[in-house]
């Protein structure tokens, strides 16, 4: 049974401005919607989704475009830096999640 994920006003405004940034990118590459679709391998209506923040555009959507935009390692980079984790490890220590049965551990 598959559970929606309850968004905040706060992310949506998020994928909005992600989405507009990667509508800069596009432009300031001269590129049409259609031409950054065939780079991604996706179709135009895929691309208009993520330019729209749409939020149900999945995460290999936008590390094709990033990959097209040259920037393949910066969606990683976003976690690489965690301030706020570092701060939380050194106060509380490092711990383990519980174990949960007949769940798949990646």
């Amino acid at each position: 049974m598959k559970t929606a994920a309850i968004i905040s006003t706060e992310e949506l405004e998020s994928l909005r401005l992600l989405g507009q940034r990667v509508r800069l990118s596009r432009l300031r590459r001269n590129l049409t919607q259609q031409e950054l679709a065939e780079r991604m391998g996706v179709g135009r209506l895929t691309v208009v989704s993520l330019e729209k923040g749409r939020p149900g555009v999945s995460l290999l959507t936008l590390l094709k475009a990033l990959t097209v935009f040259g920037y393949t390692e910066r969606l990683g980079d976003i976690l690489a830096m965690d301030p706020i984790g570092e701060g939380m490890e050194i106060v509380t220590g490092r711990q383990r999640a519980a174990h949960v049965s007949g769940v798949a551990d990646f």
